[in-house]
């Protein structure tokens, strides 16, 4: 097989491998060994996720699909939807609004110049307060789910200066813990004041520590919201930079009984191009 051509970028300091498979240049191939392989870092590219870029599936302007490192195909990824936004818009691949389809259904987004703002939905209603045994520790864990991606969010005092130990071990006892059968994305965040977050996130699949997870920064801000501590618009910090993220109330929160209670869920933040090439087979063969 010939090379493949691909573009890399990174949203706020998640890096993707972006294929655009719209004529299928990747038939053939297992896409989920093809993820593993050339997500590899120091053996082959490296990225937190492979993107690739496909004919509509749901009715939008065409779908978008998310495969981990560890080759599991996902609903979707926060960061790489901006990206993908403002990817398919310089490509004239989509307009410079559109909707992505993907496995946790229509993403909405919109580009402006070099600036992608992308639409969530809060696909599960969210849980507050949920009390789990961690490593003989109880912890108070609140769950949410945007747009297909399930997280786990805990609030940490000092999460920014935290030991990236203590990120990894506790983030992976929840990722995979039995009150989650398929896993979970988990988020330590601390409230700064009523329109800034500083949050650090352990991803499934990537199963480490990541610099940013655009989904993450919703699912922390909603479940904020939903119990008082924030406002729209909200700032998060991450480690790779700083993502918005703004929403609509409908009526005052009740204890999160009602996942509508929190709806248009925005989020705008950086998607940078880095490099663009032709990745050699040996990136996924050798």
């Amino acid at each position: 097989m010939n090379g493949v051509p691909f573009t890399k970028m990174s949203g706020a300091g998640n890096d993707f491998i972006l294929v655009d498979n719209r004529a299928g240049i990747l038939k053939g191939l297992d896409i989920h060994e093809f993820a593993r392989r050339v997500c590899a870092r120091r053996v082959s590219l490296g990225a937190d996720e492979l993107i690739l870029i496909e004919p509509p599936t749901a009715g939008g302007d065409f779908s978008m699909r998310t495969i981990n490192p560890d080759g599991q195909e996902v609903n979707m990824c926060g960061n790489a939807s901006r990206c993908v936004a403002r990817y398919t818009a310089v490509k004239a691949i989509a307009g410079t609004r559109m909707t992505i389809d993907t496995l946790g259904g229509p993403v909405y987004a919109w580009v402006e110049g070099d600036d992608p703002r992308v639409q969530f939905q809060v696909t599960t209603p969210p849980a507050l307060n949920r009390s789990l045994s961690i490593s003989g520790e109880t912890v108070q864990v609140h769950t949410v789910e945007i747009s297909g991606t399930p997280h786990a969010v805990l609030y940490l005092p000092g999460v920014a200066a935290a030991a990236d130990e203590v990120i990894c071990r506790k983030g992976a006892a929840i990722r995979g813990h039995p009150a989650f059968p398929q896993g979970t994305n988990a988020n330590f965040i601390e409230v700064v004041n009523p329109h800034t977050l500083q949050q650090r996130t352990y991803e499934r699949g990537v199963e480490d520590e990541t610099l940013a997870c655009g989904t993450g920064a919703a699912a922390s801000t909603v479940i904020s919201a939903l119990l008082g501590v924030v406002e729209s618009p909200v700032r998060v910090r991450v480690l790779g930079g700083e993502l918005t993220v703004s929403f609509q109330r409908q009526g005052a929160a009740d204890g999160g009984a009602d996942g509508g209670a929190i709806h248009e869920v925005f989020q705008g933040g950086p998607a940078r191009f880095t490099a663009e090439g032709i990745l050699h087979p040996e990136a996924w063969t050798a």
